[in-house]
């Protein structure tokens, strides 16, 4: 941790910024909260955009972790299952998106929020399908998978649609008041 907070001591200001600002705002993730209505997607993007890969890399993987922690020690679970791969990888993969993301266009950006969300549904649940035993390993088992798990579509593009305004108009508001270039 020290060897991580001497890294993050040496950015620049405005990667400072950006790094507290996810820290920040994965609080949204450990509030309570409808299901999948967190921050995180907007967040990953955000890391992909206005970090170096591998800064954005570890900061996304650290908030994962801390909150995925803090959650199975208030909820009673274990920490990692089984799909914790695939969730993992679909963070990763969205902060890969993030990366490409271009300067200036909020319209693209939330373009790539929605993008991000709906692959990041499909690629869980297929996590879900095939590790939980909920399912039967058909086709008939995956299309159920996906139906049963609508609301939670629909609970993450609201989500990650209010998370958008907080995490990107939010910094940007912060950089126009302390005048900050990222």
């Amino acid at each position: 941790m020290r060897k991580i907070m001497r890294k993050i001591g040496r950015l620049d200001h405005n990667a400072r910024l950006a790094i507290c600002w996810i820290f920040i705002c994965v609080v949204g993730r450990l509030i309570p909260h409808p299901a999948n209505f967190t921050p995180l997607t907007n967040l990953c993007l955000f890391a992909g955009s206005k970090l170096s890969k591998r800064l954005a890399f570890l900061v996304i993987l650290v908030a994962l972790l801390v909150s995925d922690i803090t959650l199975a020690y208030w909820q009673g679970h274990q920490v990692l299952s089984s799909w914790s791969i695939f969730t993992y990888s679909g963070f990763a993969a969205t902060v890969c998106l993030g990366t490409k993301i271009p300067n200036g266009s909020k319209l693209t950006t939330l373009a790539y929020v929605f993008a991000s969300s709906l692959g990041f549904w499909i690629w869980t649940n297929f996590g879900t399908w095939l590790c939980s035993g909920m399912y039967a390993l058909t086709p008939w088992g995956l299309s159920n998978c996906y139906l049963a798990a609508l609301p939670f579509l629909r609970n993450a593009l609201c989500g990650d649609l209010v998370w958008f305004g907080v995490v990107f108009f939010g910094f940007a508001r912060l950089k126009n008041l302390a005048m900050l270039r990222v």
